[in-house]
């Protein structure tokens, strides 16, 4: 009997002990870092390169990702957390402060970044000229943090010619670390790649005549008639638009302006200020190639270029919208819109 007591003593003891090791264990959080997702991708879309812009320039704004939750960090024990962002690409410089890195496309580099942060609020965090990386955000309070970022990219033209064609490459790759505030100090448990996908096109032409201006001068009220659509050979003044074009580009062109409201004809322009005081009444502007007046945001192909320089000669005109014409101003703007294929 007095063994039978003691044995039910020694149970009920271990029976203690045991729930307290539990209690301990359930307390205890492991340290590390989890991906929230396994890769990002920046889509840019389609990138317009000038053929003529020099060597260094930037060839686009910045061009931002979707911004998402990569990965969320625990370090229990105080000594920090961090994020950040590592290229994969050789150097081609730098533009602006920042390093530039080369794509799969030659002449064609990028700057890259990220949107994010953390006490100090959200913000663009680019990597330097001269450097391979960048500290996106690191926290020594709070344990557990989730890491929000947004990529970006600036695209930068790097030599004189430059390439064509589709990108769909990895550039970086996000560092989620534990065990350290500083950047790539810490433990990484797996790194997300980041990757970017769209086209550029270097356009096959360069202007070599950027703004037309065409003085037509004083017109005489008298050398209009009382016929709306009266065009005084007086009133009109010749230009050549100039470009260097590859061989087999195909130059198109289209107007882009504000049409007279006088008329429904859309190829005549509105003037400047119409309908204001000194401003000429009963007058349009017409802009004419070949014989034949452009249209409002109507493209028309020019010729395909057998290379080097090509001429095209514009005629400006004015173009008599009402029966009677009165004195004034009459000044017009457009802007010719060229494409290349």
């Amino acid at each position: 009997m007095n063994l039978h007591l003691s044995n039910g003593r020694n149970m009920k003891l271990s029976f203690r002990i045991l729930f307290i090791f539990l209690t301990l264990a359930s307390g205890y959080s492991y340290a590390g870092c989890s991906n929230l997702i396994s890769s990002a991708t920046l889509n840019f879309g389609n990138v317009i390169v000038q053929r003529d812009a020099p060597s260094n320039s930037a060839i686009s704004g910045l061009i931002y990702g979707v911004q998402q939750d990569v990965a969320t960090c625990v370090d229990p024990s105080g000594t920090g957390v961090a994020n950040g962002i590592v290229s994969v690409l050789s150097t081609a410089g730098s533009y602006n402060g920042n390093a530039v890195f080369n794509t799969s496309l030659n002449g064609i580099g990028i700057s890259m970044g990220v949107y994010g942060g953390f006490y100090a609020g959200q913000y663009d965090q680019p990597m330097l000229a001269g450097t391979t990386y960048r500290s996106a955000g690191w926290s020594s309070g709070p344990p557990t943090r989730t890491w929000t970022y947004q990529p970006y990219i600036q695209f930068v033209k790097t030599a004189a010619l430059a390439t064509s064609g589709y990108i769909n490459q990895q550039i970086a790759y996000y560092r989620p670390e534990y065990g350290s505030t500083n950047f790539m100090a810490g433990v990484n448990s797996g790194v997300i790649p980041l990757y970017i996908s769209g086209t550029v096109t270097v356009v096959a032409c360069s202007i070599s005549t950027p703004n037309l201006t065409f003085p037509i001068g004083d017109v005489p009220v008298s050398s209009f008639g009382s016929t709306v659509g009266t065009t005084p050979a007086v009133a009109q003044n010749t230009q050549n638009l100039g470009l260097n074009c590859d061989v087999g580009a195909n130059i198109n062109v289209s107007l882009s302006g504000t049409q007279n409201p006088d008329i429904s004809d859309s190829s005549v322009l509105a003037l400047t200020g119409q309908g204001g005081a000194g401003v000429a009444k009963g007058v349009g502007v017409q802009i004419v190639y070949n014989g034949a007046p452009l249209m409002l945001n109507n493209r028309i192909v020019l010729k395909t270029s057998s290379g080097g320089q090509e001429t095209f000669p514009l005629t400006a005109r004015y173009y008599q919208t009402r029966t009677t014409v009165s004195t004034g101003t009459a000044n017009a703007s457009a802007t010719l819109n060229l494409t290349y294929q």
